[in-house]
């Protein structure tokens, strides 16, 4: 890759480059699936990728409790 642009070429950035050929992959990998099974597969490769960059945990994290109703206690 060039350092700088030729006058007439436009500068895309490393990193718009790998998220257009991600989703040219993803796209020719689930073309042939039904929405919902794409949606899935788009999310489970997000959450792997995730996962593998420490932004998440593996398992999701505990619930928190549910507070009582407004103006009731904690039993």
């Amino acid at each position: 890759m060039k350092a700088k642009p030729e006058a007439k070429e436009l500068f895309v950035p490393i990193a718009l480059r790998q998220v257009w050929e991600w989703k040219d992959a993803i796209y020719q990998e689930t073309k042939h699936l039904p929405t919902r099974e794409v949606l899935h597969e788009i999310l489970r490769q997000a959450h792997e990728a995730a996962v593998a960059h420490g932004f998440v945990k593996e398992t999701p994290a505990a619930l928190a409790e549910t507070p009582p109703p407004y103006g009731g206690r904690k039993p």
